[in-house]
């Protein structure tokens, strides 16, 4: 079974064993555990001394913007109104803003640090700090960032810090190179060890808090913000996260403050701007009463139409009148009546009724008289008199009335004119009154909204309300748990990463799978183990591992020499790629192996390097002084090996300029067929194929072909070059012999040895 398994062609790779993987890495349990316990040691030192960090929070309540103040949502219409209401996200970055953080460094001293001094770590003082410091000046605040003192008590009342010379008093200032600054004793406190202090800029401790502060916006939790940090001293950072929310409602309550004041300047600023255009305005409107002459406008504009209508009415009157009078004097002309009773004036009225009165008397007269009668005469006398008085009269009340129609028609055009002038002056009267309300009313609006904003002035909300001070939850840093299990993960993963790539990045041969996977239709004939000893060799009656895989080997050879018919005068010939895979040592251990029960003869084909002389001891005598001598027979050419008495052995000879050509001479094929029929096996050893081309000639002349392959040496390139060796070359009966091979690399690992023995070393392995 073991022939026939090493020596049927693989047809393909093997599938994966998960076992032997795994038991590869297994082999490095050492690494493994030690790994682990440097990491775990590692992670109990660093929990040894590493600061905890604690989470601490604080909740914050925003009030609900329903506007600014009552002034400034009113004055929206006239421009001055901010727009939006929804700040609360930009609220997350107005608290951690660089001001806020200012007056929380300021406030509680942050720039200025105090720590006890440790063998290893050194802790901060906070509260158990003996000593308060501040800075009270900076020299160069844009180059200065921090510095460090050791801190040393004189005495009571004095200190010294480490580089510097001179010794300061507590609570007094102390000029430092960087600036000035004030340290000052607790009271009842008495300071007896050194400290470390540590002065900062203000900016720079801004810039610690604005990354070291963490604030969110809780979901469905409505206007709640939160505020959260981690930091070595709990009570710090509640000291800073309370400061914080403090600092916060205080500026909120001075921006509203601010904005309150804004208004008021701006309504009082146009207070005074309306008073003055007030003032203007009803200048202007008495300007414009006085020129026209307008006390009210509408009742002098009714007393002008009623005037009109009234001087209409009379002139229509006063005509009607003056047409009768002129009808009246127009009548008088004749001896007749006149007309009575039509409005005339009372004395023409009068007058004509006692001219009538005469007329009608002097009518009746003449019918009982003659015209010259004196009493008719008298009568004549009297009614010319009275007809002259009437026209008198009459023309007299014609010129009256002819006056009264001139004066109202004047009166008539007068009222006119300021009819037609008032809508001029209503619109301008009514453009100026407009103005003064508008002016009026403005001004009473903002005298109203001048007592509102000082109202909020005196009564301010706080923009926020702390629903929770600042507390602390516990440690978040460092993760005991995490930090252990995480070792003890990190001390098995580095060295299996470690053996990983090292497979990975692994270019050589070990096992005949990685010949197998570079060849698939390799046939590996025989696992050689490892042996430390130099020029090792089989001896009789050897059953160690070593003599067994070649006792494999021989057995494998003559299974390929009677596959292809050769029962005598077997040639094999042992080769490599390069040199120091074992070729000699195959070669040696081989022939010793069928030398057992067959005749057999290794000859030293590589000329260029022999090597047969460090397990054969000889005179430098052999096949180069035979094939350039004129001998026909190799006979005084070869010795016995002194180790088997079926062993002999041809050395190379005297290291010839041109190998090649010597071993292509036909005296070499000539030599070979001679010792065909001499000897059972014949041995080659030659040259690397990958080096030099002495050994093609030989493969011509083989009968097998065995390639050595160095475990642990060999690259994996080399076997592609075998591959095409055989191919460019034709060769089929080439087979591969994997040399120097653990025992761990082969196929049945150190549990069951090798071959068909079970056999393993008596020596315990070490630890």
């Amino acid at each position: 079974m073991e022939l026939l398994e090493n020596s049927v062609p693989a047809q393909k790779a093997k599938p994966l064993n998960i076992k032997k993987e795994i038991g590869k890495y297994l082999r490095k349990w050492p690494w493994f555990l030690l790994s682990i316990i440097l990491f775990y040691t590692a992670a109990k030192i660093y929990l040894r001394y590493a600061q905890p960090q604690f989470y601490s929070k604080t909740s914050l309540k925003l009030q609900e913007s329903k506007g600014k103040s009552t002034a400034l949502s009113d004055l929206k219409n006239l421009g001055m109104g901010v727009s939006g209401d929804n700040e609360l996200q930009g609220e997350t970055t107005v608290i951690v803003s660089k001001p806020i953080l200012g007056a929380v460094v300021k406030n509680l001293d942050l720039d200025v640090t105090f720590f006890s001094l440790g063998t290893i770590k050194e802790v901060e003082l906070y509260q158990d700090s003996p000593l308060k410091g501040k800075i009270l000046r900076i020299y160069q605040p844009d180059t200065f960032y921090s510095t460090a003192y050791t801190l040393e008590p004189v005495g009571k009342n004095s200190y010294k810090l480490s580089g510097l010379k001179k010794q300061y008093r507590f609570g007094s200032p102390a000029e430092l190179p960087f600036g000035t600054v004030q340290i000052d004793a607790k009271p009842g406190v008495v300071l007896t060890a050194p400290l470390k202090i540590v002065f900062r800029n203000p900016k720079n401790a801004v810039a610690a808090l604005e990354g070291g502060i963490t604030v969110s916006l809780p979901e469905n939790k409505g206007l709640l913000m939160e505020l959260s940090m981690v930091g070595p001293v709990p009570k710090k950072s509640e000291d800073i996260l309370n400061e914080l929310s403090k600092q916060y409602i205080i500026d909120g309550v001075k921006d509203k403050n601010e904005e309150a004041k804004n208004t008021q300047d701006f309504i009082n600023e146009r207070l005074a701007i309306i008073t003055d255009d007030l003032s203007g305005i009803e200048g202007e409107k008495e300007q414009f009463k006085r020129k026209n002459q307008i006390t009210d406008l509408e009742t002098q504009a009714g007393l002008s139409v009623g005037k009109a209508e009234e001087n209409t009415k009379q002139i229509l009157t006063q005509t009607m009148q003056l047409d009768l009078i002129n009808s009246v004097i127009a009548a008088s002309s004749g001896n007749q009546l006149l007309p009575t009773g039509l409005g005339l004036p009372a004395g023409a009225e009068s007058t004509i009724s006692e001219y009538n009165e005469l007329m009608l008397t002097r009518n009746r007269v003449l019918k009982q008289a003659t015209p010259e009668n004196p009493a008719m005469i008298e009568i004549n006398k009297q009614i010319a008199a009275l007809k002259n008085l009437v026209r008198q009269n009459l023309l007299e009340s014609r010129e009256t009335l002819q006056l009264q129609i001139a004066q109202a028609k004047g009166q008539l055009n007068l009222a006119k004119g300021n009819i037609e002038k008032y809508p001029t002056q209503e619109k301008v009267f009514r453009s100026i009154d407009r103005q003064q309300t508008l002016k009026e009313q403005l001004y009473l609006y903002l005298l109203q909204k001048r007592e509102e904003n000082a109202i909020t002035l005196a009564v301010t909300a706080p923009k926020a309300k702390i629903v929770n001070p600042a507390f602390t939850t516990g440690i978040v840093k460092p993760n005991y748990s995490q930090i252990i299990y995480g070792s003890l993960a990190a001390g098995f993963l580095l060295p299996l990463l470690v053996f990983i790539g090292i497979n990975t990045l692994d270019t050589k041969v070990h096992t005949k799978e990685h010949i197998a996977s570079r060849l698939p239709d390799a046939s590996v004939i025989a696992e050689i183990p490892v042996n430390k000893e130099e020029n090792a060799m089989v001896h009789p009656n050897d059953f160690s591992v070593f003599a067994e895989s070649f006792r494999i080997l021989g057995s494998n050879l003559k299974f390929l020499l009677r596959a292809k018919n050769v029962d005598r005068g077997g040639t094999i010939l042992v080769t490599s790629s390069v040199k120091g895979e074992g070729k000699t040592t195959i070669s040696m251990n081989v022939a010793l192996t069928l030398a057992g029960q067959s005749k057999v003869i290794i000859v030293g084909a590589d000329i260029r390097n022999p090597q047969l002389h460090r397990f054969i001891l000889g005179k430098n005598f052999g096949l180069t002084d035979f094939l350039v001598s004129d001998d026909t027979v190799p006979d005084e050419y070869i010795g016995r090996s002194g180790i088997n008495e079926n062993l002999e052995v041809m050395f190379s000879g005297q290291i010839a300029p041109n190998p090649n050509d010597l071993l292509d001479m036909p005296k070499f094929n000539q030599m070979i067929a001679y010792l065909k029929r001499k000897y059972d096996y014949i041995i080659l050893d030659s040259a690397p194929v990958m080096l030099v081309s002495d050994t093609l000639h030989l493969v011509e002349i083989s009968d097998v072909v065995l390639y050595a392959v160095k475990s642990d040496f060999t690259e994996k390139e080399m076997i592609d070059f075998a591959a095409g060796f055989r191919k460019e070359n034709m060769i089929k009966n080439m087979a591969f012999v994997l040399n120097s091979v653990k025992p761990e690399n082969t196929r049945y690992g150190k549990k069951y040895g090798y071959g068909y023995y079970s056999y393993t070393h008596d020596e315990k392995p070490k630890w």
